[in-house]
């Protein structure tokens, strides 16, 4: 692995044992999976409280918007953060500080304390600290995992998103039923528990090159620059938005599509659920594809099987059936996802692992954010089935960006030395 060094070479020394049976790597597994839950309970207990406390739907959505914007802001800073501590020691002290802040905003709406300016600013605080776990954890999973295991590794991650977005949102429901303070308070003990779970990790995960750091917009300035001289990245960096614009665009389709013909919301929540457990069906079927497929095939079959079953989607909405052409596309989603990570991890210096996977993340997933509005003025003005069939035609384009950029096409051949910049 190009500018691996120390404790995190040693890894690839180790005999490889099966991923439930490395200890450190569970211990990372619960402890994100705690984590993501309580993250994703937050997510809708958060604008439930603000509608709560100020009857206002307009000012929980200004603060849903407005978190949503800082998170964004705060990922390339958060990259280069983690590349200048002890990433273990970072996800530790994340943990921490999202424990109190949501014990803390338990206890204020226990006592009738909380206003929602204060919960605005746990919002965004308890945010930015999983902004910075986040490439903390990713950049620490080579130094945890043989490197013939980054695939499979980052496939189980996946399967791990999926579970709590499934289970995260529901849970919070069920528990602000219970009491406005309750999800805030079982998020404080998922986090807490969490923070248990990676304590237990052993080994050395502070980047080598960590002393004599210039200023952190200029460690900034170099992870960006990195990602555009070595061609894999390049490559992800302008196909992959494209991909997760049109992923996000279709299903806010259907589901507002689905609300203006009158469908019933708990159908429409099925009609999600049934989605969402494509994506779950597919990292366990991923180990199966990995080490059988090329990067650039996987990226090629799950774009161009997209546009298809997008088009096909686009017939059936706003049917509930819409959910089965959806969910089979995402079916390759975490095997193609698992790839271009580990790739993407090799590809970057130990040292600025963090940097580089926050800065593909963050092009990943910003034009997705357009994916809202850009598919409510197509079903205002024309129809759902015309914005399902244009997020297909995105995906479409995505699937010929697999076939020209050579960063895909030479990703995993010989000459294509991880770090190689071109």
């Amino acid at each position: 692995m190009s500018g691996a060094g120390g404790s995190e070479t040693a890894t690839d020394g180790r005999r490889q044992v099966p991923l439930r049976r490395n200890k450190g790597f569970r211990m990372l597994w619960i402890g994100q999976l705690l984590s993501d839950t309580g993250s994703q309970v937050g997510g809708l207990a958060y604008p439930l409280l603000i509608l709560a406390l100020t009857d206002s739907a307009v000012l929980a959505g200004v603060v849903g918007t407005v978190r949503a914007i800082v998170l964004l802001c705060l990922q390339l800073p958060a990259g280069a953060l983690s590349d200048r501590f002890d990433r273990r020691l970072t996800m530790i002290i994340c943990d921490v500080v999202r424990a109190v802040l949501m014990a803390a905003l338990g206890i204020l709406i226990v006592w009738d304390l909380a206003s929602w300016p204060v919960v605005l600013a746990v919002s965004l605080i308890e945010g930015g600290a999983g902004a910075i776990f986040v490439p903390s954890a990713a950049a620490a999973l080579p130094g945890i995992v043989p490197d013939g295991q980054l695939e499979q590794a980052w496939a189980a991650t996946e399967a791990r998103a999926y579970g709590a977005g499934l289970a995260g949102p529901a849970l919070g429901g069920v528990l602000f039923g219970v009491g406005r303070a309750v999800p805030f308070l079982v998020d404080a003990v998922s986090f807490a528990v969490s923070f248990g779970t990676v304590s237990r990790i052993r080994g050395r995960f502070r980047p080598e090159n960590a002393a004599g750091r210039k200023s952190l917009w200029r460690e900034v300035a170099d992870g960006l620059q990195l990602v555009w001289q070595v061609p894999i990245l390049r490559a992800a960096v302008i196909q992959t938005p494209l991909v997760n614009f049109a992923f996000s665009g279709v299903i806010f389709s259907i589901t507002l599509t689905m609300q203006q013909h009158g469908t019933p919301t708990a159908v429409i929540g099925l009609v999600q659920a049934a989605i969402a457990a494509g994506g779950l069906l597919g990292s366990v079927v991923a180990p199966r594809l990995q080490g059988r497929m090329r990067l650039a095939t996987l990226a090629t079959t799950i774009t161009l099987a997209g546009a298809l079953l997008f088009g096909a989607a686009a017939l059936l909405v706003p049917s509930p059936l819409v959910a089965a052409p959806v969910a089979l596309a995402l079916l390759l989603a975490p095997a193609a996802n698992g790839a271009l990570v580990a790739v993407v991890l090799r590809s970057a210096p130990e040292d600025m692992r963090g940097r580089v996977i926050s800065t593909v993340v963050m092009a990943a997933t910003a034009l997705a954010t357009l994916a809202p509005l850009i598919a409510g003025l197509i079903i205002q003005h024309i129809s759902g089935a015309w914005a399902v069939g244009a997020f297909a035609t995105t995906t479409a384009a995505a699937a010929v960006l697999c076939l020209i950029l050579p960063g895909f096409r030479h990703a995993e051949s010989p000459g294509a030395a991880p770090g190689r910049v071109a």
